[in-house]
């Protein structure tokens, strides 16, 4: 082999060296934050309700409140292993919802998030939420996460006798600003959650 492929050889080892190290470090950081305490991991930022949050998405990037800056945000918490009855209709609502709203030039995003913290597959996750809401891709996060995001945005984490946890009975609002602007009961209608947000984002 000749001194000039040597070199190109080394050089090709070295980058896919530091491509891996990078790699590594980047899933390490995220493990290291996701597993500090709770009152460490999220912060309210000042808001009644809501703050700061890390969580993960199903193409496995992560995602912060700051990605979401300069956009309406819409936060709900739900188990994959809920009763397909029983939480489904909520998504297709909000689907279908937050498509109207785009259509009327009111670009809301669901920032979907699943309780269910120990699944190991998040294939299951993304197939339960866009069987009734393809446009909407939920997001993941460790237990710690779960538990400290759950309590800033005040989702009860309740555990029912099915083996699930129950879904967060409120929309949480967000306004570009990253400012908690209201808690919508997710058992309203198409029609009265459609009004609602329409009131919301028109009028702040």
């Amino acid at each position: 082999m000749s001194d000039s492929n040597k070199i190109i050889k080394r050089i090709t080892l070295i980058i896919s060296a530091l491509v891996v190290v990078a790699a590594l470090l980047g899933f390490g950081a995220f493990r290291l934050a996701s597993s500090v305490g709770q009152k460490h991991l999220v912060q309210s930022n000042g808001n009644p309700v809501g703050g700061s949050f890390r969580v993960v998405s199903m193409a496995g990037s992560t995602a912060t409140e700051g990605d979401f800056y300069g956009k309406w945000l819409l936060v709900w918490f739900v188990d994959p292993r809920c009763p397909k009855d029983l939480c489904q209709p909520t998504l297709k609502k909000l689907a279908t919802t937050l498509e109207t709203l785009k259509k009327e030039r009111h670009l809301i995003v669901p920032l979907v998030v699943s309780l269910d913290y120990t699944a190991p597959d998040t294939d299951d996750l993304e197939d339960y939420v866009q069987a009734v809401a393809p446009n909407i891709w939920p997001f993941y996060a460790t237990e710690n996460m779960i538990r400290a995001m759950t309590a800033l945005y005040h989702a009860p984490l309740t555990m029912e006798q099915g083996g699930y946890y129950a879904p967060a009975p409120h929309f949480v609002l967000m306004n570009p600003q990253s400012r908690y602007v209201a808690s919508i009961p997710s058992s309203l209608s198409e029609e009265e959650l459609h009004k609602r947000l329409t009131t919301y984002v028109v009028h702040n």
